[in-house]
């Protein structure tokens, strides 16, 4: 258990490290929530049909509890705890363990005092998670498609002429997912080289695809425009970018050197999910337990198409 770090930072950036065998000026106690999962089972019974029928399942939220004790300057960290976890704010918790660390929101729910009399005093601090699932500090990107340059110094230029890039590009990328976690939403980046009309990606397994422009409302990427799919639960939207270039949008990193595409379509981002297929099959795609087939497509243009995919994978418990 020595191993263990968990560092707990505010919404206004104010944060603690906790362990088990350090004041730093609090050390952990007891955790509870962080190693299980549950789920709200939904059935029915029928008065002549014996046991019952499923409904459906959803895993409910998580509720993280940290027991932690102070030894000394009493009043000094209680005010520092409570800005730590003030009020009706939110803030990140990142868990440490064995080299790997795994990341997850949540809301303050309370602070509670212990004995408040003695060296050594305990307070517990409630932690309420709407997302449950705990997460991998960064996104992983997958390149389906893109321009590689094959331009260096020193440079020379022969009489036959010099390539300056080609294009790398496959059809079929798989990921797999083997944290035991459904419905994993993926931000999927189109970037056109030239006119692309109604791009697409597809899941193979579950045999949807989000798609953008369809028959009597077609979708036309210009050269130097970015489509911007987020499929994230309760934040699925597709963005045009227009106007925006490469160098503007590698400014926008986050502290592991990955593009914040969330940062970047707030910035630049137009909605234009009046352009998705909502025919049969057509959806937010998402990441399933297991194997996962992206493919990707084009009505017209599909050599001008650059394709990433951004995804990262959740976790049911530490």
């Amino acid at each position: 258990m020595s191993d263990i770090r968990i560092t707990c930072t505010s919404d206004k950036n104010v944060s603690t490290v906790l362990t088990w065998d350090k004041f730093t000026p609090f050390h952990i106690v007891d955790l509870e929530g962080f190693y299980g999962i549950e789920c709200n089972v939904t059935s029915s019974e029928n008065t002549t049909t014996d046991g019952s029928t499923r409904q459906g399942s959803v895993v409910k939220q998580r509720n993280l509890v940290l027991t932690v004790e102070m030894d000394s300057d009493y009043k000094k960290n209680r005010e520092f705890l409570y800005r730590v976890f003030p009020a009706k704010r939110t803030g990140t918790l990142e868990y440490y363990e064995d080299g790997d660390t795994k990341t997850i929101d949540y809301e303050v729910e309370k602070i509670l005092p212990g004995a408040d009399t003695g060296v050594v005093r305990d307070y517990t601090v409630s932690l309420i998670c709407n997302d449950p699932y705990f997460k991998d500090l960064s996104d992983v990107e997958v390149v389906m498609a893109s321009w590689v340059s094959d331009f260096y110094f020193p440079a020379c230029f022969p009489e036959e002429g010099r390539i300056f890039g080609h294009r790398e590009a496959e059809l079929v990328k798989e990921i797999e997912n083997d944290s035991g976690a459904d419905n994993i939403g993926i931000t999927v980046i189109f970037r056109a080289d030239g006119n692309v009309k109604n791009p697409a990606i597809y899941h193979s397994e579950s045999g949807l695809f989000t798609k953008i422009g369809y028959e009597g409302n077609d979708f036309e990427l210009s050269s130097g425009q970015y489509i911007v799919i987020n499929t994230h639960t309760n934040h699925k939207n597709i963005y045009l970018l227009d106007g925006v270039t490469p160098a503007e949008i590698e400014e926008h990193k986050d502290r592991y050197g990955v593009i914040d595409w969330e940062e970047v379509v707030k910035l630049y981002g137009e909605t234009i999910n009046q352009f998705l297929d909502e025919s049969k099959n057509g959806d937010f795609i998402q990441l399933q337990d297991g194997k996962n087939t992206l493919t990707y497509s084009a009505e017209s243009g599909l050599s001008y198409l650059s394709v990433s995919v951004y995804y990262r994978i959740h976790y049911l418990g530490v």
